[in-house]
């Protein structure tokens, strides 16, 4: 008997900050069965603070300081939401998100940093940026750059003004001024054109340091004419100027704020503990004081008598006590306690190589320091971009297979989900041919075969239209899913021109708790009920079941008048091919289960199947489409080779024509295949000089399977423009013009590649 692991508690876990990053990469190389996780982030390309410095000095690239959280989730078989948390409800045990569902949870980790305090110095909100959150200062920043290059080329000056004495006003300073002096050949002693300069309240800059640090520090400022303004209480920013406690000013073209850190009020709103310095309240544990069931830890943070500076090594050493006390508190042992070391070491970059070391009473400076710097920081970073490969087990008892099958077999046996599981098209048809049933003189056949809906001739004089599709859940959201497997599920009746009518409803839901269960059902049928109410579609009932893996599928129908409908059998030599959708789907999703996909590749993936294809079902056939097919699980050339031999006609293909979605060519490139692709290349022997295309990038495109798919439609050259343009206008961007249909040549229907 298989075993089975149900889901029987939910660990979610808010933020990505580095406390987080451990969390996940532990639980993705030793996962706790039965225990379900999510995380949700304002941000899932986070930056690492620490390389922060060398990124503003242009020594490492954007890529080289960001953790994309995306590959390092799907490591840990984690849903992800990219959300702000409007509400937490600790009562109920819930949160609540502005765009989705609710999300239920058993415990909960906090770990999203802070920011300097806006509320401490008047207009700072309006006329200065703080230098948290990162990804809206480096926006800022970047915008300042190439006004300052500007400013500078026209003989024109600028004034940086940054506000606060610590590491990251310093480290700043250093970093920005090497950047523009470097890029436009300043000499940083004698031109005056660029100035920065420093500003604290303190008596001196970098105070928690020890006297030798501040002293090489100010020294060093001084000989970089980076000006140092102390004892000066800043009260107010306005419009190129910042004013002080004293009554004085001083004028400044760009403000940077880097001043004591805060926390935005919700956690307490929600009765969370507040420590004495205004953060989270938590034990040595990392429990919060009031809510055993809630941690927290990172600057969000501070331990009870035990408070540190905010700086990400604590954050960091505080990873590894997390993902052990989340395990141990979620299968009921005793918890670990976090010592915080009393010192740690600071390196604080110079933006020119060097660094300088402080830890106690050490301090050391130099190319030595700036190496070591170097190597820390990227080696943060490869060890939450770099994971370690996790293959998909095959449970095969030797000797059963020869040994080229199992090496094929183990190729593929991390299976694809979504329209990259079906069957492949020649056991389909070889099964299909095979079946023998009654007909029905009011069920229509059309002369090429199958179409994409059944027709049956109702005694009014109109179709109904009748399609089935069944999905494997291909991304750990049930919410997200249900919506994309929806509009996969009526592509078929829009593919006829057709607007779906009504719909059942199969679910297929793994074995958890009640609760659980509960949640994913009611997550599934949100989902489903918003794309369904989009088009004006009735759900009018369904089916549920366990399975062992979340499933969902639609029986959709809709009504048409006879003779009304888009076929596959109706191209008209000379039309023009025209699909809605940019492709790459398949391959996307193979990476994305492979944690190789990038965030923003699967961002756009899923905006693309997102898109419903109702109102271009309805343009094409106002535009006199002739054919229509949606491209599918089949790939574009499968789809195709339908419609020519169902039309007794060929086409021709412009590869460069052909739309991807961003990544896809990556993935096929590094030759990331849905299980389904090897079997959709079959077709290439329906395919004309394949062999001078097969190294063009968008070539294996012709065989990926796509989810929730495009139209692919044909009609008359001369009104492929002005469709082409009412598509456009209806936000489908990417369609484009692809082909053109021929006619055939000994009755053999044929895809030429141009």
């Amino acid at each position: 008997m298989k075993a089975i692991s149900p889901t029987v508690k939910h660990l979610v876990l808010i933020g990505g900050g580095h406390s987080h990053l451990s969390v996940f990469r532990q639980f993705g190389m030793r996962p706790v069965p039965g225990l379900a996780l999510t995380l949700i982030s304002r941000d899932v390309v986070t930056p690492y603070s620490g390389s922060l410095p060398a990124y503003l000095a242009g020594n490492i690239s954007f890529a080289d300081m960001h953790i994309d959280l995306r590959p390092l989730a799907q490591f840990a078989n984690a849903r992800l939401i990219q959300s702000e948390v409007s509400e937490l409800d600790l009562g109920a045990k819930r949160i609540v998100l502005a765009d989705r569902p609710d999300i239920p949870f058993d415990i909960l980790s906090l770990n999203t940093g802070s920011k300097p305090n806006a509320e401490r110095i008047s207009g700072a909100a309006q006329h200065a940026t703080a230098v948290k959150p990162i990804d809206v200062f480096l926006d800022q920043w970047e915008s300042w750059r190439e006004r300052i290059r500007k400013q500078l080329a026209a003989g024109n000056k600028h004034t940086m003004a940054i506000v606060g004495g610590g590491p990251a006003s310093v480290e700043i300073a250093f970093a920005t001024q090497h950047r523009i002096a470097r890029e436009l050949d300043l000499d940083i002693i004698s031109d005056e054109r660029f100035k920065i300069l420093i500003i604290s309240a303190d008596e001196d800059i970098l105070s928690l340091h020890n006297t030798k640090v501040r002293q090489f520090a100010r020294d060093e400022l001084r000989r970089r004419n980076i000006e140092v303004q102390l004892g000066k209480l800043v009260v107010e920013f306005k419009a190129g100027e910042v004013l002080f406690s004293s009554g004085d000013s001083i004028a400044a073209d760009s403000i940077i704020y880097a001043t004591g850190a805060s926390l935005p009020e919700w956690p307490f709103d929600c009765g969370i503990a507040r420590s004495d310095d205004g953060f989270i309240s938590i034990e040595p544990t990392l429990q919060t004081s009031s809510h055993d069931f809630v941690f927290a830890a990172g600057d969000a943070a501070t331990v009870i008598n035990e408070p540190r500076p905010k700086s990400g090594v604590y954050a960091v050493r505080q990873g590894k006590v997390l993902a052990n006390n989340l395990r141990r508190f979620a299968t009921g042992k005793s918890l670990k306690t976090y010592f915080p070391q009393r010192k740690a070491l600071a390196l604080m970059s110079m933006g020119d190589g060097k660094a300088i070391a402080s830890r106690g009473d050490l301090f050391l400076q130099g190319r030595a320091m700036g190496s070591l710097k170097h190597q820390i920081d990227s080696r943060f970073v490869k060890k939450f971009s770099s994971l370690p490969e996790m293959p998909a087990e095959l449970q095969l008892e030797k000797g059963l297979v020869d040994a080229a099958t199992e090496a094929q077999l183990r190729q593929h046996a991390m299976r694809c989900a979504g329209c990259g599981a079906k069957l492949s098209s020649d056991v389909l048809t070889e099964v299909l041919t095979e079946l023998e049933f009654p007909q029905q003189t009011d069920i229509l056949h059309t002369t090429g075969g199958i179409e994409d809906a059944s027709q049956i001739k109702l005694p009014d004089g109109r179709l109904l239209l009748q399609s089935v599709d069944y999905l494997k859940s291909f991304v750990n959201d049930p919410w997200l899913f249900a919506r994309i497997a929806s509009i996969h599920c009526m592509s078929d009746i829009h593919a006829m021109g057709v607007q779906p009518h009504s719909a059942l409803a199969v679910v297929g839901l793994p074995f958890a708790s009640k609760r659980y269960s509960r949640q994913q059902l009611r997550e599934v049928m949100q989902g489903c009920a918003q794309e369904l109410n989009a088009v004006g579609c009735s759900l009018v009932g369904g089916h549920s079941a366990e399975s062992e893996e979340l499933q969902f599928g639609l029986c959709v129908n809709g009504f048409a008048e006879d003779q009304a409908t888009l076929g596959k059998d109706k191209a008209q030599i000379k039309d023009v091919i025209i699909l809605t959708k940019p492709l790459g789907t398949g391959t996307l999703l193979a990476a994305d289960m492979r944690h190789q996909a990038k965030h923003n590749w699967m961002q756009q993936a899923f905006a693309c199947m997102l898109q419903s294809s109702a109102d271009a079902s309805q343009l094409i056939v106002a535009h006199g489409a002739n054919a229509c097919t949606d491209v599918t699980g089949f790939g574009l050339a499968g789809h195709l080779l339908e419609v020519i031999e169902a039309s007794r006609c060929n086409a021709q293909i412009e590869l460069d024509k052909i739309r991807a979605i961003p990544g896809a060519t990556d993935c096929l490139e590094a030759e990331i295949f849905s299980s389904l692709h090897k079997d959709n290349q079959l077709v290439q022997q329906h395919l004309r000089n394949f062999e001078a295309h097969a190294t063009k990038p968008n070539y294996e495109l012709l065989f990926d399977p796509q989810t929730a798919g495009g139209l692919m439609f044909t009609l008359p050259e001369t009104n492929a423009q002005a469709c082409l343009s009412a598509l456009h206008e209806a936000g489908y961007e990417a369609a484009a013009i692809i082909g053109e249909i021929q006619p055939a040549e000994n009755g053999i229907s044929t895809i030429s590649l141009v």
